[in-house]
């Protein structure tokens, strides 16, 4: 099967690394010993993020226990975890200047809380240290464990975000071990026993239908889900699952229209969109309504 050509509008300029916002990004992450999303899983959005003075931090290694067959993230051993890690976080939102900070991390299902509690040590050192920085974290599903959910709620990230990915019949092709049903209790937990925003995102490329898309709405929206962000799968190498169709920009309209029809009212669809994108200026449309 002849691999689809990416179109004229999925590429982007190539961007100067040493652009000094850029270049600046790249030192303080060096200088703190941290892994960003945009770099591991290589984000078609990580120049213009770096040129806002912006990045998604990865914590706990850059290692996963995972097989998804869509990620480019390393599926070598997991790493040791650093404990200086959390506090380097908080130090590099500091010199970064960041009003909003999103953490997410590989999964690590080899922790006996699945790396909840780093995420809750995370959350308590920016709050010490940028007590006015909104945090969004972006995380596994823990295995749906309450215990860990639970930890998660007590530390009151600003939003919680967790992905669907693609639709449940793609599950076994994309995600072999993850569980639909397990990632949307995960959002209503969340959404049940606290008041903290809740978000999800989703692809779209991997042979999905649009009926299949529509369902996957309505089951989103039925974990009174706040955000929803929606982009084109884009494969990182010829070794991961190829793309068996680009959606125009016309589709994805349509698409949010369906998603907003459902009840969700926080939709960031675009081609390039990726789960944090656009993630403060949602945060704060949010925001609005709660006031």
């Amino acid at each position: 099967m002849t691999r689809l050509r990416l179109p004229d509008y999925l590429k982007k300029p190539i961007a100067n690394s040493d652009e000094p916002k850029n270049k600046k990004v790249r030192e303080i992450l060096k200088n703190f010993h941290l892994n960003t999303v945009c770099d591991n899983a290589r984000c078609p959005n990580k120049y213009e993020c770096y040129a806002r003075l912006t990045a998604t931090f990865l914590i706990m290694g850059k290692n996963c226990t995972r097989n998804c067959k869509f990620c480019n993230i390393s599926k070598c051993a997991p790493e040791e975890i650093d404990k200086n890690e959390p506090k380097n976080v908080a130090l590099a939102i500091k010199e970064l200047g960041l009003k909003y900070a999103v953490i997410t991390s590989v999964t690590r299902d080899d922790l006996e809380d699945y790396g909840a509690g780093h995420f809750c040590q995370t959350i308590e050192e920016i709050r010490k240290i940028n007590p006015d920085t909104k945090v969004e974290i972006l995380t596994p599903d823990f295995k749906n464990d309450k215990k860990c959910l639970d930890m998660i709620i007590n530390a009151k990230p600003d939003v919680f975000n967790h992905n669907i990915e693609t639709v449940k019949k793609l599950y076994p092709k994309a995600r072999q071990m993850a569980n639909y049903e397990e990632s949307l209790e995960v959002l209503r937990y969340i959404k049940d026993n606290s008041d903290i925003i809740t978000k999800t995102g989703l692809m779209v490329g991997l042979g999905e239908s649009y009926d299949e898309l529509k369902d996957t709405f309505k089951d989103i929206a039925l974990q009174k889900t706040d955000i929803l962000t929606l982009g084109q799968y884009i494969a990182p190498s010829r070794q991961h699952l190829e793309v068996e169709k680009y959606y125009t920009q016309e589709e994805f309209g349509k698409l949010e229209q369906a998603a907003q029809s459902t009840g969700i009212k926080y939709t960031v669809f675009s081609p390039l969109a990726r789960s944090s994108y656009k993630a403060y200026e949602t945060y704060q449309e949010v925001l609005k309504t709660r006031l």
